[in-house]
């Protein structure tokens, strides 16, 4: 299991030792989360796949050789993407990933956007630029505001790395003073596309070669940072048919093998317009396996041929709660200046409810496994004295 640190691996770690696999936890950072649950068989520590992905990709062969491991999960876009183009890793274990071709193009959001269009999926207004002056032109083309959006996330240049992000402007000023910070336009396109008013939402997938195994889907209750970010509080809901329909098309269309996070802008209209695909298992998915889906294990299933119940339904109005996170949400709520005395008493009262909410577990808070609670406890408040 690599990236072991993040929440979505820790979930996947105790799936697969409850089901009497031997997981080993890895990561490039000490301490993960992941390596202090019991349910590690052992935990190695290879290096930053983000600095040296040369030497990240030896070590993984080198490991999988070396404690005969048989399946190799990543957990994150960064060793997804790595992993992927590595032509030699199957001579000692299988890839929880799709082929190469299908990710290159769900991944790279400009192939993605030129899928979607003849599959009749919505998209936003776009325009495809490579240089400022097209970057400049397509926003005039288009109207303020913009989302200013890399191809992909992270991309390999030289022996490094980078990462990007997206950036919304309201006005030709504003695109001007961002311009600036566009170092990645160099290498890769943009995406400029229309700001779309509404919320977003996503929906959750296994696909195998004949189609379709599970799906699943949240709504995010609180986020961090409140403005919008990663659920700290979330809850199961039934499926959205419009959301699904649009995602199958996809996922059928690029021969998809594997888990997948397609995400969505709902409009005012409720029309959903297709953001992004990710190709990787995320952040709640311990939501998904406490409400019946367990993801990890139908995964391991599909890779090793194995039969599989395909589960048709969850339970829905489930939440879950990381806890950290949400207590790291409601300082920087509480924080803001501009916040009336209302609206936090109505934050913390939401916090505070959340305690007595018989529908709500906590993420990495387990009585069976708490000892990722107590090192990420730790780690909390160390940063929070520093």
């Amino acid at each position: 299991m690599l990236d072991a640190n993040q929440r979505s691996a820790l979930a996947i770690i105790r799936s697969l030792g409850r089901h009497g696999l031997q997981v080993v936890a890895g990561d490039h950072v000490g301490h993960a989360l992941g390596a202090a649950s019991k349910y590690a068989t052992t935990s190695v520590r290879y290096p930053d796949p983000a600095m040296s992905p040369g030497a990240f990709l030896s070590e993984i062969i080198a490991l999988a050789d070396r404690l005969a491991i048989d399946t190799i999960i990543p957990a994150t876009d960064l060793t997804m993407m790595l992993l992927v183009s590595q032509p030699d890793l199957s001579e000692f274990s299988r890839l929880a990933a799709p082929t190469k071709g299908s990710y290159e193009t769900l991944t790279d959001k400009a192939r993605l956007l030129k899928l979607a269009e003849p599959l009749g999926v919505p998209i936003p207004a776009t325009q495809i630029a490579d240089t400022a002056t097209a970057v400049v032109s397509a926003a005039n083309d288009i109207g303020f505001p913009v989302v200013l959006k890399p191809a992909r996330s992270r991309y390999l240049k030289g022996e490094k790395v980078l990462s990007t992000s997206v950036q919304i402007v309201g006005s030709p000023a504003a695109l001007t003073e961002a311009l600036h910070s566009l170092k990645w336009l160099r290498d890769i396109p943009c995406l400029v596309q229309r700001f779309v008013p509404g919320h977003g939402a996503g929906i959750f997938a296994l696909y195998g070669p004949s189609g379709p195994i599970a799906w699943f889907a949240h709504q995010r209750i609180r986020e961090k940072p409140p403005s919008g970010g990663v659920s700290v509080v979330c809850e199961s809901v039934p499926i959205d048919p419009l959301m699904q329909a649009a995602a199958g098309k996809l996922l059928s269309a690029a021969s998809w093998t594997g888990v997948a996070m397609v995400e969505f802008r709902i409009a005012d209209d409720d029309t959903p317009y297709l953001i992004e695909v990710n190709g990787r298992f995320w952040g709640s998915l311990q939501l998904a396996i406490d409400c019946g889906i367990d993801f990890p294990w139908l995964l391991y299933q599909l890779v090793h041929n194995l039969p599989a119940t395909t589960p048709h339904s969850y339970t829905t109005g489930k939440r879950l709660r990381w806890l950290l996170g949400d207590l790291d949400s409601l300082i920087i709520e509480l924080g803001r200046p501009q916040s009336s005395l209302g609206h936090k008493t109505r934050v913390i009262t939401n916090f505070a409810r959340s305690f007595a909410d018989v529908h709500c577990r906590q993420e990495i808070l387990r009585l069976h496994d708490p000892k990722p609670a107590i090192i990420e406890s730790w780690r909390w408040v160390r940063q929070l004295l520093e």
